[in-house]
């Protein structure tokens, strides 16, 4: 499945464009698992994963945001 990263303010809200409203995210890739592409994103976006295991939630550090891990399928209804 392709994964994507949806950006995430410090406050876990969801970040989207100004004008266009279109969320922010950024393409991870192509994997077999949601914890294979929870890796990646890590050593992509230089983040650390969040608890609990296998939510998808990854941290750029404490008061810094993050990003939540979707399918492209599940991209369209976030």
């Amino acid at each position: 499945m392709q994964y994507t990263a949806v950006e995430l303010n410090p406050e876990g809200v969801v970040i989207r464009h100004s004008n266009t409203q279109e969320v922010a995210n950024v393409m991870v890739g192509d994997f077999d698992s949601m914890q294979d592409a929870v890796n990646q994103a890590c050593r992509d976006l230089d983040c650390v994963v969040m608890h609990p295991l296998g939510s998808g939630m990854i941290s750029k550090g404490r008061d810094k945001g993050g990003y939540m891990l979707v399918t492209t399928q599940e991209l369209g209804e976030v």
